[in-house]
């Protein structure tokens, strides 16, 4: 059975995973944009005092977060901001697939979210571990660490795109 749910309340609801959607993908875009300039920075400082082949890795490590970084914003600008939905759709039709397009992004956010990132973080670890091989720490601590964290960006976004689900589901009864 499906319940009734009146217009206002989809509209509301509509709004709220509207602003949710914006205030997330402003938060993304302004961090990964201060992240690139640094990391940019980083990268020229580091070719530029290179003086071995593991340095230049972990520059270009640098420079190829940068492209991850910018690949991931157009990604979330194209696959979230600019996604289509049928107009002809009723308020209630047009709530569920919004959701399950919403949904649908979090579930994959490991393949076009994290997954342009992690060249350029084995470069930077590589390089790093490459330049002092007696001492991996940096390596492996970071390494270790920037692991630990994306695997945690996968299990809330994992989380978010479940309480999505429960959401449709509900709507559905």
């Amino acid at each position: 059975m499906t319940s009734v749910i009146n217009l206002e309340d989809i509209k509301a609801r509509h709004a709220a995973l509207s602003r949710t959607t914006k205030r997330r993908n402003t938060l993304e875009y302004v961090s990964a944009g201060m992240a690139a300039a640094f990391l940019l920075v980083t990268s020229a400082v580091t070719f530029l005092a290179a003086d071995s082949s593991a340095e230049w890795i972990m520059a270009s490590g640098f420079a190829t977060l940068v492209l991850g970084l910018l690949l991931v914003g157009l990604n979330i600008f194209r696959k979230s901001t600019r996604a289509g939905f049928d107009l002809a759709t009723s308020g209630m039709g047009h709530l569920q697939q919004r959701l399950a397009h919403e949904r649908d992004l979090l579930r994959s956010a490991w393949l076009w979210y994290v997954g342009p990132i992690v060249p350029g973080f084995v470069m930077i670890y590589l390089g790093s571990w490459a330049t002092n091989p007696a001492r991996p720490i940096f390596a492996l601590v970071g390494g270790g660490s920037t692991f630990a964290f994306l695997v945690l960006v996968i299990i809330l976004n994992r989380r978010a795109a479940r309480r999505i689900e429960t959401e449709m589901r509900a709507l559905r009864e």
